[in-house]
């Protein structure tokens, strides 16, 4: 919980000096009931300027935490791309991010603490500074464990561009 605090503090007290994209998400934990620990899930993440911009999609190094009702954290940083469908306000949303995983005191138990999040998502430009989405995301340690049941997240996330 206190790394999870440090980096929300981190990522707010710079988001004024670094451009890009914050994300809140609020979604359920475990939603395919892998590990019998479904819980509320919130998310959030930082998304930086893209280092590849087209005409139709574009890629950011990004940060990831989340914390669920059973004490489950995640922490990870990795590749966050957006692909606009045609030239309307809807986008397919993606990113793969290894990191820092703990069960805490009753969450899931994923087989260690290093863990893969892939997600995807479908989404809608409301403004220009602003989007939502709906996204599925998928914890899992690649087999490099013995145990590796993996939990998956469905959330709703809204997206602030500054």
């Amino acid at each position: 919980m206190k790394i999870f605090a440090s980096i929300l503090t981190l990522t707010l007290a710079t988001s004024s000096a670094v451009a890009g994209d914050f994300v809140v998400g609020l979604g359920v934990d475990d939603v395919l009931d892998q590990t019998d620990t479904q819980s509320g899930a919130l998310i959030i993440e930082y998304h930086a300027n893209p280092f590849f911009l087209g005409e139709r999609s574009s890629y950011s190094l990004a940060g990831a935490g989340q914390i669920d009702g059973d004490g489950d954290v995640f922490i990870g940083v990795g590749v966050s791309g957006i692909w606009s469908i045609g030239q309307g306000p809807w986008f397919v949303e993606g990113s793969f991010m290894p990191g820092y995983y703990d069960a805490g005191s009753g969450g899931s138990e994923l087989g260690g603490n290093l863990q893969f999040r892939s997600l995807v998502g479908v989404g809608y430009r409301l403004t220009d500074t602003s989007r939502i989405s709906v996204a599925i995301d998928h914890k899992s340690n690649a087999d490099i464990e013995d145990v590796n049941p993996g939990s998956e997240t469905l959330a709703v996330r809204y997206f602030l561009d500054f």
